[in-house]
């Protein structure tokens, strides 16, 4: 079953055509008895959705995540493992082409796509130095899967992002302790901020550049000499998991001098719906919400600051991530969501392997560690395409 789920992933391909390679069924390669019932027929992709049907949303999470923290522990051991490391929170799209009558899983995608519906999934990414791996993962989008009643008035609102914080954070935190958890602007929230506090984890996240924050970038940070500005317990509102509709949270606010990248922070041309684009004569500053420490009483606190929240260019790097995950992943025209998070989940792990050897071959060699991986995907995929053909 693992060599047929991994052909899968490295063929691109699902359900009955995953077994059928090259025209000759998986099965006739293998040395199988007939005989035996399980196997009377052969190994099919059949077999295969017949198993996943039979496991929950919730089971495969958590074999996803049960696999990848196995992973992590066969690499923490090695003196070049950097620990603590950064991680990085995000969600991506996976686009979704087709009836979605009756659905709970596909939700909608921001007007910036080429594609109107998505299965949305979290992840939670180490960002370290030669470390890229993939150490939490769960589907986000239904509303049954959301703890809407722990919430003030919840019941007709979906929150995502504090409680996609929440669960990944205690997914994970067993197994990997960051130095800080970088998000993007959509998790910059109350609640967001209350789950990083009560699991005590240091965070740092652009800001929403609304009229409140603007107007601080303009009367505190020196954009011709270039100087950041903090401003320490910084308020803001709004309902919190177990609170208020209305409760008050406080963060530090760092104002970074310079126009805001469009691609690292999550400004400029795809404002968030309800949101107006930042006029270009207006993109002057960055702000951003963190309760690490940060002071601007000296050139020497403005400059260990600034370098601190540069720091949050290492999260550059998921994107990439999201790229290479979604490409070993096997296409299924299934509309079963237990089959796509299936086939998501052992993309992951995919990626993850590709990367733990890669980090296993930088650790053997006399050289520096880089982030670019020195082993290539296509040659991970062609390396494991010979083993699996030996034991077929």
């Amino acid at each position: 079953m693992l060599e047929l789920m991994t052909i899968m992933g490295m063929k691109g391909v699902a359900a009955n055509n995953g077994a059928d390679l090259h025209g000759d069924k998986l099965a006739d390669k293998k040395d199988i008895q007939p005989s035996d019932p399980f196997y009377e027929d052969g190994m099919r992709g059949e077999t295969l959705l017949n198993a996943i049907h039979k496991l929950s949303v919730n089971a495969i999470t958590d074999m996803v995540n049960s696999a990848a923290h196995r992973a992590l522990t066969r690499i923490k051991p090695y003196a070049e493992f950097p620990d603590p490391v950064f991680m990085a929170i995000d969600i991506t799209y996976v686009a979704y082409y087709g009836e979605r009558e009756g659905l709970k899983w596909v939700s909608g995608t921001p007007d910036h796509k080429q594609y109107k519906w998505c299965h949305k999934f979290a992840t939670a990414t180490l960002v370290g130095e030669g470390v890229h791996m993939v150490v939490g993962m769960l589907p986000v989008g239904n509303p049954d899967f959301t703890d809407n009643q722990a919430y003030p008035g919840g019941e007709e609102k979906s929150y995502v992002a504090g409680d996609v914080v929440r669960k990944l954070l205690s997914k994970t935190k067993r197994h990997v302790t960051p130095r800080c958890v970088y998000a993007d602007r959509a998790f910059a929230s109350a609640d967001t901020i209350a789950a990083f506090e009560q699991h005590n984890m240091r965070y740092l996240m652009p800001a929403p550049r609304n009229d409140r924050t603007k107007l601080w970038l303009k009367r505190n940070v020196d954009m011709e000499q270039g100087i950041v500005s903090v401003e320490q317990e910084w308020a803001l509102r709004g309902a919190v998991k177990h609170g208020v509709s209305n409760e008050r949270v406080t963060t530090t606010l760092i104002g970074l001098p310079g126009d805001p990248d469009d691609e690292q922070y999550g400004y400029g041309e795809t404002a968030d719906e309800g949101e107006e684009l930042i006029p270009e004569e207006d993109q002057a500053a960055v702000p951003f919400y963190t309760n690490t420490h940060a002071d601007d009483e000296i050139a020497l606190d403005r400059r260990q600051t600034k370098r601190k929240v540069e720091q949050y260019n290492r999260r550059g790097g998921i994107e990439t991530a999201y790229k290479k995950i979604k490409e070993f992943a096997a296409w299924t025209t299934s509309k079963e969501f237990e089959v796509r998070l299936w086939h998501f989940g052992f993309a992951v792990l995919l990626y993850n392997a590709w990367l733990m050897v890669d980090f296993l071959v930088q650790a053997g060699l006399d050289r520096e560690f880089r982030s670019k991986p020195r082993i290539t995907a296509q040659r991970f995929l062609s390396f494991l395409d010979r083993q699996l053909t030996r034991l077929i």
